[in-house]
Order: structure tokens, then C-alpha cells, then sequence
């Protein structure tokens, strides 16, 4: 591994060889489709900077957002030089989740607040974040605290707003339109506005801690638990109704990811597996189950999908990458090591280069891994149609 010190800097970006040992492990396991050249999974640039574990992860217009549990601060590195360019929020609490869209940045803190920063674009990704907001606003309280109506039970001798998350927030997701929701270890989900930031709605999920959202273009939305249950919702009138309740793992359910055309939806769970699930052809049920991804030696703790490519992180230090086929089956093409503790986030993303894939992962080592995905894989789609448009004219990589 060659070291290279960034002088505007604090932190550290260095390259791995295509012959260290954070190049993809070749497993002897049969059936998992395992046998391509070397060259087709590498560890591109390895980012150093957080003093705790980094457990979310945000890339959108060639910056990626990385988050630590130290609590310290949000630090945004430019690609495709990797340097990092700034870093804002310090001082806010540890950040649980990050999502990024639209010129803006949301950020999940485990002070159960969350933060809208008005990001600046690259090039001119240098000048630091801007704080618009943070949720609740001052305006909705003002609003909402006088009437009793308003006030919830959440302990035995307390009551507080509806609007406001009562413990850690451990999940963001976008929904159709401009709408928000945030998940929260209090069992609730709250749906909020982003055209003026007003909290609309707040949902009880579940029995659990709320650990994973997704929210298809039809408007369902899904809701995943340290119950073991996938939740379904569907917008009736003003409020969410639940209309199916998906069962099958044997522990928590830590994270939730469609396909990109959202005919398939993954769910990761402790109980070290993924399931797959299909939409219902007939009957009362919405989803079924497809099929279970089996390989990880402990807790699966995040996913991603990108084209036909699904990744997975896990307790056990690995990150697989899965190739789904035409028939919906599953085969393990790469196990990517490198991780010296759990990899707590997983980003996949088509959009810096113009040909491949480019996973971002983050982990209790405290460490951001690049890893490039070579087109070369045999069955691998890059359908730049599904990309940013900034797919079209790709940063300068060089591999």
C-alpha cells in the first residue's frame, strides 16, 4: 500500500495495488460464482480522517458524505481525487444517517434531531455546508405546543409533541414527492415535508426499534425492525395504513433496498441473511418471499443496489457483491476484504464512471473504502440510463 500525505489536509487517501490483500478474496465455495480474473473487483483509495466508527455514507455530484459516531463532524470528499474538501457539523451529536439530494443534505443525529444543510456544488464544494434547518422546526412547535391534543404518551410520567422523535433517529429516506421520513429507536416513523420542513405525520411502526426505511414511486412505504418484521404501508387519504407485515428472518431486520426497477425489494438482517422479496401476482399478500441470500458469517448490517449488482456489508468484516439474473436468481460473484471491523454502510453508485461500478463503504475501523467493479464482470449490466446525468460525462477516473 503506497501512503500519500494531502497537504491541504488532515486526512489520508491512499491507493491499494491490484496485488494487496484488500483486492476481493476469490472464495473455493461452490456455486457461488467465483473464477473471474483478478482484475474485475479492486480497493481503489482507502479515506482516513474520522476518530469513530463511520456508520453512514451519502454520494451525490461527485462529493461523498461520510459520517462518524464520534459525534465530531460530517466530512465531504471530492471526487475523483478523493482529497476532503470540508467538513461541518461538528459538535451536533454522532450521525446516525445521511441522505443527500436536490442540492441538500439531511443528517440523523442521536441528539434526535435532524439537520437540512444547503450543500455547495463541486467545484466550488470547498465552502462548508450551510445549516437551513433543523427538524422540528422552532415554527412547528410554536404551532403545535398548546394544545393538549398534540402531546403523546412516551413514558410513564412524560408526554411529548408528536412532531418530535423521542430517541436516537437511525434512519433517513426519501418518499415520492417532497416528502422525508425519518425512523427512530422510539418505534416511530414521522413522514415531514421538505417544501417547508413541517412534520405531517407520525406513524407507530412497530414493537421495536425502527432500523431501515424504503419508499417505492407507487407510494408504499416500507418500514424494517429490531422486531424481525417488514412493515408495508400505504397512504390512505392523509395517513398511512398498514396492509401487510412481511415475515421470515429470525432477527433484527437492519436494512432495506429496492431494485432499481423496485420489482424486488432486500431486506438484511442479523440473522446473518438477505431475503428477497417479489411482488405479489395474486392474492391478499403484497410481497412474498423469493429467496434468501446465504454466505455472511455474521450480522448483515447494510445493502445497496445499483443496475443489476446487489451489495452487502457485514458484522464479519466482508462486503459480497451479488449479481441478480434474468430469472430473479442470485449468484455471489466477489468478497471484498479489507475492513478491519464491521462495515456498518454500504453506497453503490454508477455515476463517477462511465463504465462499472464504484462501492463506498464505511466501518468501525473508523475508514471510507472505495472499490471499482470492472464492467469486465461476465453478466454485469451498467445501465447508465439509470445513472445521474452527470453519468454522461464521467469524472476522470483511471484504473
Amino acid at each position: 500500500m503506497v501512503l500519500i500525505s494531502q497537504s491541504s489536509t488532515d486526512s489520508a487517501f491512499s491507493v491499494d495495488s491490484w496485488t494487496t490483500g484488500e483486492s476481493s478474496r476469490r472464495s473455493s465455495e461452490s456455486g457461488l460464482g467465483y473464477g473471474h480474473d483478478e482484475g474485475c473487483f479492486r480497493c481503489i483509495a482507502t479515506l482516513a480522517g474520522h476518530s469513530g466508527a463511520v456508520g453512514s455514507l451519502a454520494v451525490v455530484g461527485g462529493l461523498i458524505y461520510s459520517g462518524g459516531s464520534d459525534g465530531s463532524d460530517i466530512r465531504v470528499w471530492r471526487q475523483p481525487d478523493l482529497q476532503e474538501v470540508c467538513s461541518f457539523g461538528t459538535g451536533e451529536g454522532a450521525v446516525k444517517a445521511l441522505l443527500a439530494s436536490g442540492g441538500l443534505v439531511f443528517s440523523a443525529h442521536q441528539d434526535m434531531k435532524i439537520r437540512v444543510w444547503r450543500a455547495a456544488q463541486a467545484p466550488d464544494a470547498r465552502v462548508e455546508p450551510k445549516l437551513a434547518a433543523t427538524l422540528p422546526t422552532m415554527k412547528d412547535y410554536l404551532l403545535r405546543c398548546v394544545p393538549p391534543k398534540n402531546y403523546v404518551q412516551v413514558r410513564r410520567h412524560k408526554k411529548s409533541l408528536w412532531i418530535q422523535h423521542n430517541d436516537t433517529i437511525s434512519v433517513l429516506a426519501h418518499g415520492a414527492g417532497n416528502v422525508l421520513y425519518s425512523g427512530s429507536w422510539d418505534k416511530t416513523v414521522k413522514v415531514w415535508r421538505t417544501s417547508d420542513f413541517r412534520c405531517v405525520e407520525s406513524i407507530v411502526a412497530h414493537d421495536d426499534a425502527v432500523s431501515a426505511l424504503a419508499a417505492d414511486q407507487e407510494g408504499y412505504l416500507y418500514t424494517a425492525s429490531a422486531d424481525a418484521t417488514v412493515k408495508v404501508w400505504a397512504k390512505i387519504g392523509k395517513k398511512h395504513s398498514l396492509i401487510s407485515t412481511l415475515k421470515g428472518h429470525k432477527s433484527s431486520v437492519n436494512a432495506l433496498a429496492f431494485s432499481p426497477d423496485e420489482k424486488v425489494l432486500y431486506s438484511a438482517s442479523s440473522d446473518k441473511t438477505v431475503t428477497v422479496w417479489e411482488r405479489a401476482k395474486a392474492g391478499d399478500e403484497h410481497m412474498t418471499m423469493a429467496g434468501v441470500l446465504r454466505g455472511h458469517r455474521q450480522a448483515v448490517l447494510c445493502l445497496a443496489t445499483v443496475g443489476n449488482i446487489v451489495v452487502t456489508g457485514s458484522a464479519d468484516k466482508s462486503i459480497r457483491v451479488w449479481r441478480r439474473g434474468s430469472d430473479n436468481s442470485h449468484t455471489c460473484i466477489a468478497v471484498l476484504e479489507g475492513h478491519k471491523g464491521a462495515v456498518k454502510t454500504v453506497v453503490a453508485s454508477m455515476e463517477a464512471v462511465q463504465e462499472g461500478v464504484l462501492i463506498y463503504s464505511g466501518g468501525i475501523d473508523r475508514l471510507v473504502k472505495v472499490w471499482y467493479l470492472s464492467p469486465k464482470e461476465d453478466g454485469f449490466q451498467s445501465d447508465v440510463s439509470q445513472a445521474s446525468p452527470m453519468a454522461a460525462s464521467p469524472l476522470r477516473w483511471r484504473f
